[in-house]
C-alpha cells in the first residue's frame, strides 16, 4: 500500500510541475509517467548508482518522448525528473545548518550534492546519446 502512495505521490508532484509551468495537457500524461518510471528505477536501485540510473532513464524517456509527439525535450525533463531530486536532503542540510550542526551539514549536504550531480550527468550523457539522432525532416507540401 505504501509504494501505491508512493506512486501517486510522485506522478502527482510530476502532473503538479507540468501544470505549474504552462506544459500543455496533452503532455502531461507522459510527464506523470516518465516521472513515475524514473523514481522506481532510484527506488529499487537506490544509493548514487540510483540517482544515476533515474537521472539516465528520465533522460532516455524524454528524448523518446519529444521525438514522438513532436515536442522539446526540456518539455518534459524539467517536471519529469522533480521525484528524483533530493529535496529532502537538501531540507536536512539547511536543518543541521539552522541548528549550528556544521559536522552532520557538510556530511548531509555533500551527500545531496553528489545525488544532484550524479543525475546531472546522466541527464547529460542521455542529451549526448540522442545528439546525433535527428527526427526525419517532413517534406514541403505544395
Amino acid at each position: 500500500m505504501d509504494s501505491l502512495i508512493r506512486a501517486l505521490a510522485c506522478m502527482a508532484a510530476a502532473l503538479s510541475f507540468g501544470k505549474l509551468l504552462r506544459q500543455p495537457r496533452s503532455t502531461l500524461v507522459f510527464t506523470a509517467l516518465i516521472g513515475l518510471l524514473g523514481y522506481a528505477a532510484y527506488q529499487l536501485i537506490g544509493g548514487m548508482l540510483g540517482f544515476f540510473v533515474s537521472g539516465l532513464l528520465v533522460g532516455i524517456l524524454c528524448e523518446v518522448t519529444a521525438r514522438v509527439v513532436e515536442r522539446t525535450t526540456t518539455l518534459f525533463l524539467i517536471s519529469s525528473i522533480i521525484p528524483t531530486v533530493p529535496g529532502l536532503g537538501l531540507y536536512r542540510t539547511m536543518m543541521a545548518l539552522s541548528e549550528n550542526d556544521l559536522e552532520r551539514a557538510g556530511q548531509i549536504g555533500l551527500e545531496t550534492l553528489a545525488g544532484i550531480g550524479a543525475i546531472a550527468l546522466a541527464l547529460t550523457f542521455a542529451s549526448v546519446l540522442f545528439a546525433g539522432i535527428r527526427p526525419p525532416q517532413r517534406k514541403p507540401t505544395s
